[in-house]
């Protein structure tokens, strides 16, 4: 009786001791996975490129980011750590120098140079953060138990060594040629190339990196050397002429997140025929997640106004200002309604209905307690009476992309963020979306000192971002009703 106590005293010990080892070794993995969420992350050069890699415990995917543009992800090894690489800063200067010296052979050449020894770096770095996590953890949880805080420490070492390991075993560089996107990308992958293309090209590592930077300088070097753009701005996504297109939409959506505007504006045309189908593009302006600021377009109805004044993020201004994430925007519906019938417009008529609502306009300026940031209207001409009172106007319904200064006001016109609208079902899908983000700084009060053009094909993929900064552009304006020259960008 005494020895089969004393046995199952024994058993019981063991448990209570493998117990230990095992809660010891869950300690040590889970200050591992502080350590290398917390401390891991790091910036390194590669190429003309500076990227922010990162590595934590989870599915064995390859995350790339190219910001603003969103993310592309590949299911690239098996091992139980998830990898990421952020792109953070891209020389354009130099990178589109060694492009045109070298071409992309090159600049592959320069990035898988570089890479392996930055990822030789990053691996050892891991391990340390890994380690230096676990230990801290083991400590403040176990004090001065050193076994139980060696046990813990050395999980985290082979663990993570050994996930190293065999991500480097199994990594697989094809697995790009069928990623899945998110934000704009999920509307652009022609932006590292179709799935069909890549599938017979990419058959090592070099072929992959070859893909994805070409890719990146395709999408980079449209942007142009400009300074950066201040944190501390308030950003608007401008939109106009969407004509009921669920794609513009889509893509109106995803440029706002990746560039994280504060507020949209859409200067009209939401629809095209005024039929009551087109008014289900309006359910989608909720899914925006921020102020939806609409102006009516001369193929808006004034029920689809009240429509979309019922969204809980819209603001619809006809006739009035508001102060929205800290812009003053006036904005005015268009006088005319004419659903796209087919028949031919009187085009005289409807420029003069247009001009004749400047009037109102620079009424309704001149009893304002306060001056307006940025007035909003569908057809620019609606806005000529007011040049030189407001310094931005923005608009649409041209299907043009154009800038303009009249007496020190920016006339700023976008084309159409739905591209064909409907006519991309007859074929007509070479017209891009277009957007555009507009930057104001805060203090002491709000002035546009820059703006991005987006644009992209639907059918191909293919994304171009231009960026104009106003005062190198335009020089410094100063609305002034009186004449003064006239300034363009196309």
């Amino acid at each position: 009786m005494e020895e089969r106590r004393e046995r199952a005293a024994e058993r019981e010990a063991r448990a209570r001791r493998a117990l230990a080892v095992l809660a010891a070794a869950a300690v040590g993995l889970a200050g591992a996975w502080l350590g290398m969420l917390l401390l891991a992350p790091t910036t390194v050069p590669m190429g003309p490129f500076r990227v922010e890699v990162s590595a934590a415990f989870g599915r064995g995917v390859t995350r790339v980011g190219l910001p603003p543009f969103g993310e592309l992800t590949a299911d690239t090894h098996v091992a139980p750590i998830g990898l990421s690489a952020t792109l953070r800063d891209v020389g354009v200067q130099r990178l589109t120098d060694l492009v045109a010296q070298r071409g992309l052979e090159g600049l592959v050449d320069d990035v898988e140079r570089d890479a392996p020894v930055r990822v030789r770096a990053f691996a050892w770095r891991l391990l340390a953060v890994a380690a230096v996590g676990a230990l801290a953890l083991a400590l403040l949880v176990y004090r001065t138990r050193v076994r139980r805080i060696a046990v813990g420490v050395a999980t985290a070492i082979v663990v993570v060594a050994a996930s190293e390991g065999l991500a480097l075993a199994t990594f697989r560089a094809e697995a790009f040629a069928e990623p899945t996107y998110s934000g704009s990308l999920a509307l652009a992958p022609k932006l590292i190339g179709p799935v069909h293309e890549a599938t017979g090209r990419i058959e090592d590592f070099r072929a992959g990196l070859e893909q994805l930077i070409d890719g990146t300088v395709r999408a980079y070097t449209t942007i142009q050397t400009a300074p950066l753009i201040d944190e501390d701005t308030i950003r608007v996504l401008h939109i106009s002429d969407i004509h009921a297109s669920p794609l513009g939409m889509d893509f109106a959506r995803e440029v706002a997140r990746g560039f994280d505007v504060d507020l949209v504006i859409d200067t009209g045309d939401l629809t095209s025929f005024a039929t009551p189908v087109e008014d289900l593009i309006v359910a989608r302006i909720p899914a925006f997640l921020r102020p939806y600021v609409f102006v009516r377009g001369n193929h808006d109805s004034r029920a689809l106004q009240a429509q979309v004044a019922r969204q809980p993020n819209a603001v619809v201004l006809d006739g009035r200002a508001e102060t929205i994430e800290g812009l003053t925007v006036y904005g005015l519906g268009h006088p005319t309604f004419n659903p796209a019938t087919g028949v031919p417009a009187d085009e005289e008529a409807f420029a003069e209905s247009a001009r004749a609502a400047g009037v109102a306009i620079a009424a309704d300026l001149e009893e304002l307690d306060a001056p307006v940031d940025l007035a909003a209207v569908h057809d620019d001409r609606m806005a000529e009476e007011v040049a030189g009172l407001v310094p931005v106007v923005i608009s649409g319904h041209f299907h043009e992309t154009r800038a303009e200064v009249v007496n020190g006001t920016l006339f700023l016109r976008i084309a159409t963020t739905g591209g064909s609208g409907a006519g991309i079902f007859r074929g007509l899908d070479e017209i891009p979306l277009s957007a555009e983000v507009l930057y104001f700084t805060r203090e002491p009060r709000p002035e546009l000192v820059a703006f991005d053009v987006i644009e992209q094909l639907p059918e191909t993929g293919d994304l171009t971002v231009r960026r104009t900064t106003v005062g190198e552009a335009f020089g410094a304006l100063t609305p002034s009703p009186s004449p003064s020259p006239t300034a363009t960008v196309p």
